[in-house]
């Protein structure tokens, strides 16, 4: 997370000591501070656009790998199976489940071209 104040990239999610802070989590936004200037402020895991697209649930990775849904063990994974909802893991953090998010593919790097070029 960026700093809107120092534009570093230390900041740690905060805790939550008010009543507005518990009422914004709800919505997705909580509380960060800097480790650097001690700034305390207000953002989202993650962009609402990334947000609407499949990420792990766990550590909000949108570098998922597409797997079979035999592999994927939850209370429901039945109904899931049977429904036709695709299953996912994520790399880092290895947890698997499904989702009805779509996915986003992402493309090489902007910027670097092919090696036809």
């Amino acid at each position: 997370m960026t700093c809107p104040v120092c534009k570093t990239k230390d900041a740690r999610r905060s805790r939550r000591q008010f009543a507005v802070d518990y009422f914004l989590s709800g919505f997705g936004v909580y509380p960060w501070r800097c480790r650097n200037c001690e700034t305390r402020f207000y953002a989202r895991l993650m962009p609402l656009n990334d947000a609407l697209h499949a990420h792990c649930p766990l550590c909000g990775n949108p570098e998922l790998k597409r797997i079979s849904a035999d592999y994927v063990n939850s209370p429901l994974s039945f109904l899931w199976r049977f429904l036709r909802i695709p299953a996912y893991r994520c790399e880092p953090c290895r947890h698997k489940y499904f989702s009805i998010k779509p996915y986003r593919h992402r493309s090489a790097e902007v910027g670097q071209l092919s090696s036809a070029d």
